[in-house]
């Protein structure tokens, strides 16, 4: 009895130290960016660089006509990252390679836009309808927003598509389509935002979902550097979804989970230099730190997600 008393309490030690680690991390990698982004700004200041400004930069104006205008981007990256979720992860090289296509196209004041190729920031893929676009803040109403891959059997590798054995079985689990306001507000070489966002006709989850983000943006010769921090808080119904186990998904190894609200930490370097008219060298770096109610999921093996790519991207 003694021994199962000790046992349960070095597990809980242990659990406490991996959860303090990963605030320690996490408080460290901002204070990181903190003091990098202070430094490039004196830097550019002492060599008269010329910065970017927050409104070019950071922010995508919908002009107010009947314009069509679009960007497409195709992307290859190789990449480096520890795998979230229970699936093996990187294995053979086909796993180190990544191939993704997007397009942000503007028309009146309708807007999509494909991850974070425009505005380099954490904003997932975006389709909206900015209501107000001054030089100093925007107000978008958004039709789709994406906070949360979805997950299934396959594997989210372009070039693989093959069923994971530690996922085999499990409800397909959708991208997230979530409809809410988003008010941005703009600085010089920054950008705040704050979404309040959900599932009100319940397609997916019908939780609800709150999104705050701070950018810094900067230019060092023809480098174009960003950085970002920001905080997510999903509801029980958001959580359960992607990371819920129901009675049917359930195994020997995969035990019936019911999750409860969710917090997710991140933070976002990035570095981009012209290589021609249309091709760009790209690299970044993503760490996100995700709460118990994910990673106490018998989907997840970790609470960390770290990814570092490098590669290069075509503009048209």
């Amino acid at each position: 009895m003694l021994s199962e008393n000790l046992q349960s309490v070095e597990a809980e030690s242990d659990d406490l130290l991996g959860i303090n680690v990963a605030k320690q991390i996490y408080l460290s990698a901002c204070i990181f960016f903190l003091v990098i982004t202070s430094f490039l700004h004196k830097q550019a200041v002492a060599n008269d660089y010329e910065t970017f400004s927050g409104k070019e930069s950071l922010r995508c104006s919908v002009e107010e006509k009947a314009e069509l205008n679009y960007t497409l981007y195709l992307r290859m990256d190789a990449l480096f990252k520890n795998e979230l979720f229970i699936d093996p992860g990187q294995e053979d090289f086909i796993d180190y390679i990544d191939i993704s296509l997007g397009i942000d196209v503007y028309y009146d004041r309708f807007f999509i836009e494909a991850n974070n190729q425009a505005n380099r920031s954490n904003r997932g893929s975006s389709i909206g309808y900015r209501l107000v676009d001054d030089v100093d803040y925007q107000v978008d109403f958004l039709l789709g927003q994406s906070y949360l891959d979805g997950l299934s059997e396959d594997t989210g590798n372009l070039l693989r598509n093959e069923p994971s054995e530690e996922l085999r079985g499990i409800r397909d689990r959708d991208d997230e389509i979530n409809q809410g306001f988003r008010i941005t507000r703009y600085g010089d070489n920054q950008a705040w935002w704050i979404d309040v966002a959900g599932d009100p006709f319940n397609i997916t989850h019908g939780g609800w979902i709150v999104d705050g983000y701070y950018a810094q943006a900067y230019q060092v010769y023809n480098w174009e550097l960003h950085a970002g921090i920001g905080a997510t808080l999903f509801s029980n119904e958001v959580v359960d979804y992607h990371a819920g186990i129901s009675l049917e998904e359930a195994t020997a190894n995969r035990p019936v989970y019911e999750a409860g609200f969710g917090v997710r930490l991140s933070l976002d370097v990035s570095a981009q230099y012209p290589l021609s008219q249309d091709w760009v060298f790209v690299s970044g770096f993503t760490y996100k730190y995700y709460s118990e109610a994910f990673s106490d999921s018998p989907l997840y093996q970790r609470n960390q997600h770290m990814l570092f790519s490098l590669g290069v991207m075509y503009v048209w």
